[in-house]
């Protein structure tokens, strides 16, 4: 694997522990650009990327069109509902007692 000089290295066990966020777009455009520059200098990582990749895409084709029922939305709502709850009284706590 050829770098730049201050460009930071990464061996292949730390690229493949973050394929996931790298092909998810999870990760910082530097991270990104030091991840796509091993894979394309590492042959090794490459395949196991493309394996990745193939996997998401295949998941992303046949799970794309699931809908959750309406119960479960509702259910989802309620709770982040309670947790935002949940969080304004703490932060009034907090704020009380400053």
């Amino acid at each position: 694997m050829t770098s730049e000089p201050d460009k930071p290295r990464l061996d292949c066990r730390e690229v493949l522990e973050e394929v996931y966020l790298y092909l998810d777009e999870e990760c910082s455009d530097v991270r990104r650009g030091v991840i796509k520059d091993h894979l394309e200098d590492c042959s090794p990582c490459l395949s196991e990327y493309g394996i990745e990749q193939e996997v998401r895409a295949i998941v992303h084709r046949c799970c794309s069109k699931e809908v959750a029922p309406d119960d479960v939305k509702e259910r989802l709502r309620q709770k982040l509902s309670a947790i935002e709850q949940v969080s304004e009284l703490f932060s009034e706590v907090a704020e009380r007692d400053r």
